[in-house]
């Protein structure tokens, strides 16, 4: 996983819990390597431009490094863009962050 892509997993995850997080941040990890490449290169793509949005948005001073919330509110903002791929990224990785959190419990995490 990406540098991008595992702050925003981070961000996404809900539970105060460091060993579920942790479990599930793999999970998404496993999901996202075992996409098909030329899947998983458009994803890397997306991750790699967005991810440099998002340091050049932090190195002008608009967007706080350590703020979850405010990258929460960036990935709404995508979210609800006119542009289809940006509000698939952000999908694709709430859906894979959902999945492991309701999939995962404590006793079972790997």
């Amino acid at each position: 996983m990406l540098w991008f892509e595992r702050e925003v997993v981070g961000a996404l995850i809900e539970t105060p819990d460091q060993h579920l997080r942790s479990s599930i941040e793999a999970f998404v990890d496993g999901s996202l390597r075992d996409m098909p490449e030329h899947l998983r290169a458009g994803v890397l793509g997306e991750s790699v431009l967005l991810g440099a949005y998002v340091a050049a948005r932090r190195a002008a001073g608009r967007l706080d490094r350590d703020d979850r919330e405010a990258l929460l509110h960036q990935l709404e903002s995508w979210e609800a863009s006119p542009i289809g791929v940006l509000r698939s990224y952000v999908r694709m990785m709430k859906s894979l962050v959902v999945f492991a959190e309701n999939e995962l419990t404590v006793e079972g995490a790997a």
